[in-house]
């Protein structure tokens, strides 16, 4: 599965302001399969494998960002940030 658009940024640049357990102001959007899985919560998540996408939507000063990544780049953003 390809993912693509022109608003789409790399998930290196995401990074967590608050808790991965609390509810975010936007959601994690993970793919699997023929499964779309909707939250506001990360951890929500992390018992996915590794490889499966995830469009995490984030709230910034003006508009909200979309960043790709993998469930495995989630996981690891949290614990930067210390879960």
């Amino acid at each position: 599965m390809k993912i693509t658009g022109e608003h789409l940024r790399d998930g290196k640049e995401f990074r967590f302001l608050d808790k991965p357990r609390y509810a975010a102001a936007a959601n994690f959007i993970a793919i699997k399969d023929d499964e779309v899985i909707v939250t506001r919560r990360a951890t929500d998540l992390f018992a996915l494998p590794d490889d499966v996408p995830v469009i995490a939507n984030w709230h910034g000063e003006r508009r909200t960002d979309a960043f790709l990544l993998t469930v495995g780049d989630l996981k690891a953003k949290a614990l930067e940030f210390g879960r």
